[in-house]
């Protein structure tokens, strides 16, 4: 009594790789005779088991008797360095499928790894978008924006002492950000000038100024002026309310 265990493999190219890795085989000088007896051993083990054998084994078992048979063939001394091996196109196939199969592990390592990953799905923030029209007619420029801070700093200057007294800053962006803000709140728009009473020292014009650049660079403001030298407007931005 003896046990005969079989390997599945995929086609008969995936059987030759086997038999040339079990008995250690050049893949490149392939030894036909010892290659053809283990492979015809295995579809003759196939039969004997009463199992079906598949008919692209049998044209490969075919193939591989037919190139035994052109090697045992005499040749000339003439031809013989100009004539093609008859292992040629075998070996072509087994490397490509080799290679085939190197890839197909190495894919499959990926999907493993790739399983212990999850993937989060795209967040929909369309209830966070708002339409606005924009009128590029109303819109505002810096250069305008900074005509406006000058002619309040002037202003600035003829209600202001000469007397120059050196304190420390206490109005901060922050705090100026905060009075645009809860204008914004009370009001959709409002005007510019509105902020300043001109009697303001002039840093804190100057750190107005700067908050309305920083929200208008932000988003959280729009400044816009209908023709040049009128009135400027401070109106709700795209991005107003939304890190309220």
């Amino acid at each position: 009594m003896y046990e005969v265990k079989l390997d599945a493999f995929n086609g008969p190219l995936d059987l030759l790789l086997h038999l040339i890795q079990k008995f250690e085989i050049d893949i490149y000088d392939i030894p036909m005779k010892s290659l053809t007896e283990q492979y015809l051993q295995y579809i003759h083990t196939m039969n004997q088991l009463e199992i079906n054998v598949a008919s692209d084994y049998l044209v490969m078992a075919s193939e591989l008797l037919m190139i035994k048979s052109k090697m045992l063939l005499p040749q000339s001394d003439e031809t013989e360095d100009f004539e093609e091996d008859p292992r040629e196109n075998l070996v072509g196939r087994l490397i490509e499928y080799q290679n085939y199969k190197e890839y197909t592990e190495t894919l499959n390592e990926k999907k493993e790894e790739r399983a212990h990953y999850f993937a989060k799905h795209p967040t929909d923030l369309s209830h966070l978008e708002q339409n606005e029209t924009w009128d590029p007619d109303n819109t505002i420029d810096l250069t305008e924006l900074i005509i406006a801070y000058q002619r309040v700093k002037n202003r600035m200057e003829l209600n202001t002492p000469k007397a120059v007294n050196i304190h420390k800053e206490t109005f901060t962006i922050q705090q100026a950000t905060s009075q645009v803000q809860d204008r914004l709140e009370k009001e959709n728009s409002f005007n510019f000038f509105s902020l300043f009473n001109f009697s303001e020292p002039v840093e804190m014009v100057v750190t107005h100024f700067l908050a309305i650049l920083e929200m208008s660079k932000s988003g959280v403001i729009n400044i816009e002026q209908q023709k040049s030298f009128e009135d400027i407007n401070i109106i709700r931005g795209v991005n107003y309310g939304i890190n309220a």
